[in-house]
């Protein structure tokens, strides 16, 4: 059975393409957790030894500037 994760309507992804702030806001919100994994790197602590895995701040703000300007350059073509 595959899971329902209510993707973005049609209508977020219109107004998104044409500039509406919120929109964009749900459509990186939407995709903020894959962002996350995708952005996991692996801290060593020098003084104590320890590992740990945390999220690259700096890689996910390229990446959501990255998709904003793709979502502002995104086109609707209807038939």
């Amino acid at each position: 059975m595959r899971k329902e994760y209510g993707y973005p309507t049609l209508e977020v992804i219109c107004k998104a393409s044409a500039g509406s702030e919120t929109a964009i806001k749900e459509i990186l919100k939407f995709y903020d957790a894959y962002i996350c994994k995708l952005c996991l790197r692996t801290f060593y602590y020098s003084e104590s030894g320890k590992i740990t895995m945390q999220v690259d701040e700096e890689l996910k703000g390229q990446i959501y500037t990255e998709m904003m300007k793709a979502i502002l350059k995104f086109e609707i073509r209807v038939k």
